[in-house]
């Protein structure tokens, strides 16, 4: 069972929604006051400005939403986006570091060079074993970071389509 936004006007409470087994959303054109509903009935009062409640609306009317499933929404948005341990910024900017390893230019020369070797059919055997090292060190290397954007996008609590596109990242063509 999950939590529940409740918006209401300043001074009130919560009407019980007996259907529902809490309380129903209610707000009104002077409200400023949420609450939070968990399953285990606990209540938390969040007093806002006038202007985020306006904002909020706005919001609410535009998605075509209840006014608490947007400010749930938003406030479960805010509560993942904030960092608890200096242990998750150390661990996300490590998997940051190795997303964005590479090879060197000259590394990557010398790729191109025998793949152009390659197509215009001049490869001598040694080449051509060092083009399948490289392609298959290349393969390896694609696999490793693919493996690290989905531990980062696990540590972010999302997906990795919306991590690739946060970073913006594509993916290969050939996939």
């Amino acid at each position: 069972m999950g939590s529940s936004v409740v918006v209401c006007q300043p001074g009130s409470r919560p009407s019980p929604c007996y259907h529902r087994g809490g309380h129903c959303s209610m707000f009104g054109e002077g409200g400023r006051r949420v609450f939070l509903e968990e399953a285990s009935m606990s209540t938390l009062q969040i007093d806002l400005d006038e202007q985020t409640l306006k904002r909020l609306r706005q919001i609410s009317r535009r998605e075509k939403r209840a006014l608490g499933d947007v400010a749930a929404h938003l406030l479960a948005d805010a509560v993942r986006a904030v960092r608890l341990r200096p242990a998750e910024d150390a661990a996300e900017a490590e998997l940051l570091r190795q997303i964005n390893t590479g090879w060197a230019a000259e590394r990557w020369q010398r790729y191109h060079a025998l793949v152009a070797q390659r197509r215009a059919g001049c490869l001598t055997p040694e080449e051509h074993r060092e083009l399948i090292a490289l392609t298959d060190e290349r393969e390896i290397a694609h696999a490793q970071r693919l493996e690290h954007l989905i531990a980062l996008a696990t540590l972010r609590q999302t997906t990795l389509d919306a991590l690739m596109e946060q970073l913006g990242l594509q993916a290969p063509g050939y996939v």
